[in-house]
């Protein structure tokens, strides 16, 4: 009997040596580019109770409006539940299935989740859809005006576009987003990544012709926007040192200095010094901001 408790216990040992191991942690978000797992960052518990109150009074409402979906998942991407997100605009699409608004935030989220196939397949339905339409602005959680749905399309489309390499589709996008600009913010943004583009695709001149407002006096609500400073950086209004410090610790970095310091590694891109370049590439990689636009790019920049 002994011998056979004995062999009993054996082979529960190599038995449960055998079986694969359970993941530990939170279960990733997304998987990079280079096959990374990307976990979400953790919120603190009085932002989730505020996301988890507002989609709790949302969904008591008698009748859920396209625009409910909207902000219901606004609030799980305050606390980076993307997956989350995308699921609410899924409910909403299911009830709104014509909705491009539903469609440029599922897009937006997509892209955040490196899912580039489903990302263009929203993002161009809502294109068509919202194509004969009279501009249409966003509003944020607190009511204030943003840019106009069709400026954040064809941004998102351009970044798609970007991402994916290839850069005269990627311009001709941020050509129209930068045509549907009305803030100097979105008017930035736009044509930092216009001008990336062109620099890519070899178009010198038309990159060097973005540039041409953006100096030290053009009007922006916020003098320290990333692309904005960018900008600046690359049209010789400011020195690299000016941008960021890219001798920081990436950990002691927030998003915006992350995303300053994209611009700066593509600074020293263009003026040939692709090790340096390539070193900044690797350290953004390092940051726990993923879900920046920043880093994504980073991602396709750092791989041989």
């Amino acid at each position: 009997m002994r011998a056979l408790v004995v062999l009993f216990l054996v082979y529960a040992v190599v038995s449960n040596a055998q079986q694969p191991q359970q993941p530990t942690g939170p279960a990733p978000e997304a998987i990079s580019f280079s096959g990374k797992p990307l976990v979400a960052k953790q919120a603190d518990p009085k932002s989730v109770a505020m996301c988890d109150s507002v989609v709790a009074v949302i969904r008591s409402k008698a009748d859920v409006t396209e625009e409910d979906y909207v902000d219901m998942g606004r609030a799980y991407v305050s606390i980076s539940q993307f997956r989350k997100a995308i699921d609410i605009y899924s409910q909403g699409l299911s009830k709104f299935p014509n909705s491009y608004k539903l469609l440029r935030h599922r897009g937006h989220r997509y892209i955040n989740l490196r899912q580039l196939d489903r990302a263009i397949t929203d993002l161009n339905r809502a294109e068509k859809l919202i194509r004969n339409e009279g501009e249409v602005y966003e509003y944020d959680a607190a009511g204030k005006k943003g840019a106009t749905y069709q400026h954040q399309i064809w941004y998102h489309i351009g970044l798609y576009h970007y991402l994916k390499k290839d850069y005269s589709a990627s311009a001709e996008a941020f050509e129209k987003s930068r045509a549907t600009s009305h803030a100097g913010g979105d008017m930035a943004g736009a044509s930092d990544w216009l001008y990336n583009a062109y620099m890519r695709a070899g178009k010198v001149n038309k990159a060097k012709a973005v540039l041409k407002p953006f100096t030290l006096t053009f009007v922006i609500e916020n003098k320290d926007y990333p692309y904005y400073r960018r900008l600046l950086l690359f049209n010789g209004e400011i020195k690299p040192e000016a941008l960021v410090d890219k001798s920081k610790p990436i950990d002691q970095m927030t998003l915006l200095e992350m995303t300053k310091l994209y611009g700066l590694a593509n600074w020293y891109r263009y003026k040939g010094d692709m090790t340096t370049a390539q070193e900044l590439y690797k350290k953004i990689l390092e940051s726990k901001e993923w879900a920046g636009f920043a880093y994504a790019a980073a991602e396709i920049d750092a791989q041989p």
